[in-house]
């Protein structure tokens, strides 16, 4: 398919509190050392994009070893603030928390950031791009954010399943129309890892 624009959003691979299943935002972990990748991806950008946070960094190492790495705060993971590295277990009596979960647009957690906080970061991000062909290595809910903007169907920010390791692929027609916002006319999903570890 011919396109004048395609983005390319690889999620970061696991680290040690994914695998715990805790909340990690701006934590700065590493990941843990995967055994084997099952696939390289099929481009050799200039330039990669993403999070400014060591989990992102060291996934693109790992997947372009050769290419130079611009992190910026703008892709980093929603800052959820007192509920950073904890569990659903951990949470889930708090009511607070539960309506968090069924309204994340209007509830932020304690000292983190409301939902559209993130997204704008991620905006001014995508906005800051200058390649037709870039690359992002990012975190779970800046992609989940982006496939609910510019998905081809419109669907919920929660319905978008993002395995750590997958590469999303999208293509508009033209700049302008990514540049205006408008919904992708093309996405795929691959999957760069062997299994996920959680």
């Amino acid at each position: 398919m011919a396109c004048d624009f395609q983005l390319t959003l690889i999620r970061h691979l696991p680290t040690l509190a994914n695998v715990e299943r805790r909340y990690i935002g701006w934590s700065d972990e590493s990941i843990i050392p995967p055994t084997q990748v099952f696939s390289q991806p099929n481009r050799s950008p200039d330039l990669i994009y993403g999070s400014n946070l060591r989990r992102c960094q060291e996934t693109a190492a790992l997947f372009y070893p050769n290419t130079p790495y611009q992190g910026t705060a703008s892709f980093r993971e929603m800052n959820f603030g007192n509920w950073e590295l904890k569990t659903y277990e951990d949470l889930k009596a708090d009511p607070l928390y539960q309506n968090w979960l069924s309204n994340p647009e209007t509830v932020s957690p304690p000292n983190g950031e409301l939902f559209h906080e993130m997204g704008s970061r991620v905006l001014k991000g995508l906005n800051s791009l200058r390649h037709d062909d870039s690359v992002v290595v990012t975190h779970g809910g800046p992609i989940r954010y982006m496939l609910m903007r510019f998905a081809p169907e419109d669907r919920n920010f929660w319905s978008w399943d993002v395995k750590h390791g997958d590469q999303w692929t999208l293509r508009w027609a033209s700049q302008q129309c990514f540049e205006e916002g408008k919904r992708c006319e093309f996405l795929s999903v691959e999957r760069l890892m062997e299994n996920e570890l959680m």
